[in-house]
């Protein structure tokens, strides 16, 4: 939600929209592809503090690290294969992305461990 709400609805910090609009109190940004730059490095910056934590302070520590993936839920308007196939698709776009990021990330750690 910080990086869409940040970087593309422009109505938190630092109030960045990803469309051109007459508002001379926003910051204006053309690029719509700007939150999605935001949110991999979200999950870059998340994933290096993992492999810190676990390197340098889990073994004496003990602690456990683990992330949420926030995202708008979606349900069917009725039980047709066309609003079913719409609600998967909705999900896919607005989570699968960064979940697709994440597993891609845990799947490279271990087989590179």
């Amino acid at each position: 939600m910080f990086s869409v709400q940040g970087y593309d609805m422009g109505t938190m910090a630092p109030g960045r929209i990803s469309v051109v609009v007459n508002d001379p109190h926003r910051s204006l940004n053309t690029g719509a592809t700007e939150v999605y730059t935001v949110s991999h490095h979200l999950l870059l910056a998340h994933a290096a503090a993992v492999k810190l934590y676990k390197e340098k302070y889990q073994s004496c520590q003990g602690g456990q690290i683990g992330i949420t993936l926030v995202s708008h839920w979606f349900e069917p308007y009725s039980d047709s294969e066309d609003d079913q196939n719409a609600t998967k698709r909705s999900l896919d776009f607005m989570l699968g992305w960064l979940v697709f990021f994440y597993i891609y990330q845990i799947q490279k750690y271990f087989l590179d461990s």
